[in-house]
This record gives structure tokens, sequence and C-alpha cells, in this order.
């Protein structure tokens, strides 16, 4: 008698066919969720090989997954984010972004994200207050990619 395939085997498939046949990652992912739905690294991952194919609702649903299964990481919440800002869903993105910050300050692109994301809101309401929040983000975002570059 063989053995079945456990869920984090094909989680580990996923991860090995994501670079050549990211559709082989899908259906990998998705047998892995199926025999373990708190495997939050699996929906993060099926997320974002989604939102590569523009089905951003349907990554929006895997991220939002991936935090019920663990809210403690600022990936998800960041992945979040760009997925409900590809929405337009600005105040939505900029929660996102901000919980992603909360948990890693150092994550230079939720930085820039959150910058433009507010620059967005502070130009349409004609805030300065909000558009210096934007360049106090923006400026970190600088100060961290140089840090890293």
């Amino acid at each position: 008698m063989r053995k079945a395939t456990s869920a984090l085997e094909w989680y580990e498939r996923g991860l090995a066919l994501e670079a050549g046949s990211p559709d082989a990652a899908i259906a990998a992912y998705q047998k892995a969720l199926a025999g373990r739905p708190d495997l939050a690294d699996a929906h993060n991952n099926l997320g974002r090989l989604l939102h590569d194919r523009g089905l951003v609702a349907r990554a929006e649903s895997s991220y939002r997954l991936a935090l019920c299964a663990n809210d403690r990481v600022a990936l998800y919440w960041f992945n979040l984010g760009v997925a409900l800002e590809d929405q337009q869903r600005v105040a939505e993105s900029i929660a996102a972004y901000e919980r992603a910050l909360a948990l890693d300050a150092l994550m230079a692109d939720a930085h820039y994200n959150l910058a433009r994301q507010i620059e967005l809101v502070a130009r349409r309401d004609g805030n300065e207050v909000m558009l210096y929040r934007a360049v106090r983000h923006l400026k970190q975002y600088r100060a961290l990619s140089h840090a890293h570059g």
C-alpha cells in the first residue's frame, strides 16, 4: 500500500515548482491546503501566484486566509495591502500597510507603498498633515533602501 502525499510534501512541491511551473505550483499549494488549511505560508504563496496572474480578488482571499492562520507575519499584511491597492481600496490598503509596519518597521516596501497611498488621500483632500506623513514614510523608505542597498 502506498503512502499518501502529506500536506507538507505538497507545500514543498509547490515551493520547488514556483519558478518553472507556476500552474503546477498553484495545484500543489491547493492540495497542501486541502490537507492542512492552517498552512499560512501556502495560502500566502498561492495568493502571490494568483495575484501574478491578475486574479486579485482570489489573491486577496488567499492573503486573508493566511492572516486567519497567522496574523503576526508582516509579509502577509503587506501582500494584502498590495491586493487592496490594486483594487483601488485606498483606506483598506493603508490599514494593511500600517499593520505590516507595526509588525516590521524595517519593511522598506511597505513604507514606500504606504507613502504613495497616503499621498493620494492627502492630495485628494488637500490635507497637508497627511502629506507630511507621506513624506516621513518616503524618507524612511529611502533610508532603509540605502542601508540595505
